[in-house]
């Protein structure tokens, strides 16, 4: 039976010095070879322990607690009917409860026959939970077909977008994070960053959901949890999602009604897994501030990423194997085995 640790890294880091000091306490009680075996066991626990201890430390300086204590006009960007929950929830909900005026816009249904109606009908029930009306919600056809490039209908998406913002007047956005994890996801972020002026006076965020890339430095979480798949695979830590570029993680400090309502609305979402969600996305919503002048072609540099590497190995050594020993999401999702190639997808290289 595993153990899961949820969104508290410390205690992950403390199972692996446990398990260094485990490990060096029979490399002193045996002898012969399994004092051998005993102190390579150490050395390599004691060396995950370091290599953890060094990411909580960096959880400590890129993480901050904000509040959302005023009541004002939201507007959340969200692809998928799940993903505005899994990212700005409990904002939503908290933004709703102080008075404010929440509004989420869809950008991408779902492709698969019976699906759209079914998504559309859950997200109803989940920001029902909330106590939105389903007048707050908006189902749009956006964005490009997950296989597709159509720049023409980036562009149209683009001065739609404008508008419902010129029309709605939000004094924050929230928008999925252009990370590499999904090609729409990344999509709806660099629409947004076409049309964001210097004179807008709307704050806009960004909100990690998932993605391929892992760095010692900007991903903290994503490390810990890589080194505790070691754990001889009876303890998992299952992270929030991590930043990818250094800019301070914003976790929104939640009255616990939010929290669970945040909770029960992942609930409703059945066809995507709803224990799941509940599970494994229940954290405090989390943020980086919009900055304009991070104008990117790629969400980071695939050419000295993890990702690569996986990928290099992946041509030499069975998937099974790699995927083992190097866990990774294999991609962008629409985009496999390689990430979003923004100026690609706008049409900018035709």
């Amino acid at each position: 039976m595993k153990l899961w640790i949820y969104f508290k890294p410390w205690i992950a880091v403390a199972l692996l010095g446990v398990a260094a000091a485990v490990f060096w306490g029979a490399t002193l009680a045996a002898g012969g070879l399994l004092a051998l075996l005993a102190l390579a066991g150490a050395l390599f626990y004691s060396a995950l322990t370091l290599v953890a201890g060094w990411a909580l430390w960096r959880i400590h300086r890129l993480e901050r607690w904000i509040d959302w204590e005023t009541p004002g006009r939201l507007l959340i960007l969200s692809p998928h009917e799940d993903d505005c929950v899994i990212t700005a929830g409990a904002i939503g909900a908290a933004n709703r409860r102080l008075g404010g005026v929440t509004r989420i816009v869809y950008l991408a249904p779902d492709e698969a026959p019976g699906m759209p109606e079914r998504r559309a009908r859950e997200a109803r029930t989940a920001w029902q939970e909330a106590g939105l009306d389903p007048g707050a919600l908006e189902h749009l056809d956006l964005l490009p077909r997950l296989y597709q490039s159509d720049p023409q209908k980036l562009r149209a998406a683009a001065r739609t977008l404008r508008a419902l913002i010129d029309d709605f007047k939000p004094t924050a956005i929230v928008t999925p994070m252009l990370e590499g994890g999904h090609v729409q996801h990344d999509m709806t972020a660099a629409v947004l960053g076409t049309i964001v002026t210097p004179h807008d006076r709307f704050e806009v965020f960004e909100a990690p959901e998932y993605g391929p890339y892992t760095s010692l430095n900007n991903t903290p979480h994503r490390v810990i949890a890589l080194c505790t798949r070691w754990l001889l695979g009876v303890v998992a830590y299952c992270a929030p999602p991590d930043g990818i570029d250094g800019r301070p993680i914003l976790k929104v400090r939640l009255d616990p009604r939010d929290l669970a309502c945040k909770r029960r609305m992942l609930g409703a979402f059945v066809s995507q897994n709803a224990p799941s969600l509940m599970a494994t996305r229940s954290y405090p919503d989390r943020f980086v501030r919009w900055d304009p002048n991070r104008r990117r072609r790629f969400p980071y540099d695939f050419s000295r990423s993890y990702l690569r590497l996986t990928v290099a190995l992946r041509r030499v050594l069975p998937g099974k194997i790699v995927g083992g020993l190097l866990p990774v999401q294999h991609g962008a999702i629409g985009r496999e085995g390689s990430i979003t190639d923004w100026d690609k997808e706008w049409g900018r290289d035709a």
